[in-house]
């Protein structure tokens, strides 16, 4: 989740009141914001990435004030109409084909505030927009523009211009291969054959979406007029992101105008309108999912206190959503904005009602008790990856043709590329990184396989294995068959056939399979040589697997659904 600072004195005056750091603390973690660490004057918080509007202090000032009722009615910002207008030209369509501009005049900055603009943009590229992916947003000093704005598309030969904290004018190529911003989003713009970008009325470049803004735009203190524009793919996701960073603004006494786009051969729309949306939800849907018995009236000053204006008619409320407030998609989350301005700490829990009683499994039980037992044997459990490698699997296991496993699609890693087909490589595995503990080891784990299976469902079957290893300067065949026999007996088995066992990963002569009610559920011995040495493992090792949802079919009856 993304996280953001906060200076306290500058939330504090958007606030206009001064609220104890500690009670602060509280206060955010009640509307989403957890405070991560609060020191020198600012605090750190994580904020949950479904609200962007919180993703800068005049976000989450405005929620406060509604939260702790200076703010009783719905939030409303005038929307002027700006004079500057934006041009769009047709050869964008096939590069980054929609924009959303707007304009704010009568900025005040000072450090904190260009610092929290600075900080938003950042934020919002990183999750609303998808590390750019679908929209990038662009700030610039309007007083350095001269309108119309134009926004085409040019052949990368054919641009040319400072990019922002840079000393000199650079191409197109030499701002992807050599600027920070360049290097990061350059896989953006590769390969196209026209790179997007904004130019005023003199041709002077505003910015090259989605990389870097230029020098000659750049915001200071001294700025008083911004123009912003988000370029991207699906304009309900550009009108968004302008929305929230125009409304963050407007919070700081800024005024807002929308911008006339005119596109090439097509319409001409305004954009930063800040229109709400209308959502209607009956009052007893939601009393009915946050356990509440409130009259209609009621919930509706909670939504207005949470920054919706709001109508109650007959049993259902019709909700303004403001357009800042992206994050409203279905009348659950108005539920959930019902529940935080009620205040969390006010709610009482009530004991769960349900007609059945719980209880474990029968091979939860199951693998429980063989935990107990293994480390009355005096074996230690461990826990491994169900993912593991062909190479660990079968190569270095002496098994390498006759093996069928189940691999993944898409792998991440070489190190997991398999779901694995028995335990012991784990432990093998496991013992090889820790050569340097104290001997003998003594190591276990109950975990799960995954097998093909043609037949089933999933092509699949799922199986509970066993597996043991011990490994000191002198082990031999007789240790893990005590441990094999002990384990037996203590399960309720008093009689099994013991056969010789003919397994690559195992010495001839020293590897056995047991037997118990005519099917084969242990496979013991001691392991080969050659997998020792492959794996640096310098003492000898003796190991066994046991097979425990053939061992115990009924147990594990319940999980063959």
């Amino acid at each position: 989740m993304p996280t953001l600072t906060l200076e306290y004195e500058d939330l504090c005056s958007l606030l206009g009141v001064k609220v104890p750091p500690e009670k602060l603390e509280n206060l955010l973690g009640l509307i989403k914001c957890q405070v991560e660490k609060a020191e020198d004057g600012s605090i750190t918080v994580e904020v949950t990435a479904d609200r962007p509007d919180l993703l800068s202090v005049e976000g989450v000032a405005r929620t406060l004030r509604g939260f702790l009722g200076k703010q009783k009615a719905y939030s409303t910002y005038k929307i002027g109409k700006s004079k500057v207008k934006v041009k769009v030209s047709r050869k964008v369509k096939a590069v980054r084909p929609y924009i959303a501009c707007a304009v704010v005049s009568g900025v005040k900055f000072t450090s904190a505030s260009i610092a929290q603009l600075m900080q938003l943009q950042e934020k919002l590229h990183e999750t609303l927009c998808r590390r750019r992916r679908k929209a990038s947003i662009g700030v610039y000093d309007l007083d350095k523009v001269k309108p119309p704005i134009t926004y085409t598309a040019l052949k990368p030969e054919e641009i040319a211009f400072t990019p922002l904290e840079e000393a000199r004018k650079m191409s197109a190529s030499e701002i992807l291969a050599e600027t920070p911003k360049g290097a990061e989003y350059r896989h953006l713009l590769e390969g196209l054959p026209r790179y997007p970008l904004l130019v005023d009325s003199r041709g002077q470049v505003l910015s090259m979406p989605p990389i870097v803004n230029s020098e000659e735009t750049k915001v200071t203190l001294e700025t008083r007029n911004l123009f912003i524009d988000v370029t991207g793919f699906n304009p309900e996701v550009l009108e968004e992101a302008v929305s929230i960073i125009a409304s963050s603004l407007a919070e700081r006494k800024a005024r807002i105008e929308a911008v006339p786009v005119e596109y090439e051969g097509g319409k001409r729309l305004w954009t930063c309108t800040m229109k709400p949306r209308k959502m209607t939800v009956e009052a007893s849907a939601i009393n009915s999912l946050l356990g509440f018995r409130l009259p209609a009236r009621r919930l509706a000053e909670i939504l207005a206190r949470m920054g919706f204006q709001t109508k109650v008619k007959g049993g259902k409320l019709e909700a303004s959503i403001p357009a800042y407030r992206c994050d409203i998609l279905h009348p659950v989350d108005l539920a959930e904005d019902v529940a935080i301005g009620f205040n969390y700490d006010r709610i009482k829990p009530e004991p769960l009602r349900v007609p059945t009683t719980g209880k474990l499994l029968s091979s939860t039980k199951v693998r429980r008790k063989i935990r107990d037992l293994m480390a009355g044997f005096g074996f230690q459990e461990i826990a491994s990856y169900i993912l593991s490698s062909r190479e660990f699997q079968t190569v270095k296991m002496r098994l390498e043709g006759g093996v069928s496993l189940v691999e993944l699609a898409n792998p991440t890693t070489s190190e997991y590329t398999v779901i694995r087909c028995w335990v012991i490589p784990s432990l093998l595995e496991f013992l090889s990184k820790n050569v340097h503990v104290e001997y003998p080891q003594r190591v276990f784990e109950v975990g799960d396989v995954v097998l093909p299976d043609l037949k089933a469902e999933t092509a699949t079957k799922v199986e509970c294995r066993l597996a043991a290893a011990l490994t000191d300067f002198k082990v031999s065949y007789e240790d893990i068959q005590a441990a094999a026999y002990s384990l037996l007996r203590q399960l309720g088995f008093k009689n099994w056939a013991v056969k010789p066992a003919d397994h690559p990963s195992f010495i001839p002569g020293r590897a056995a399979l047991l037997e118990t009610n005519g099917v084969e559920t242990v496979l013991l011995g001691e392991i080969h040589p050659q997998i020792l040495e492959s794996l640096q493992l310098p003492n000898p090792v003796a190991a066994m697997e046991v097979n425990l949802t053939r061992l115990l079919p009924e147990a594990f009856q319940c999980e063959k659904v």
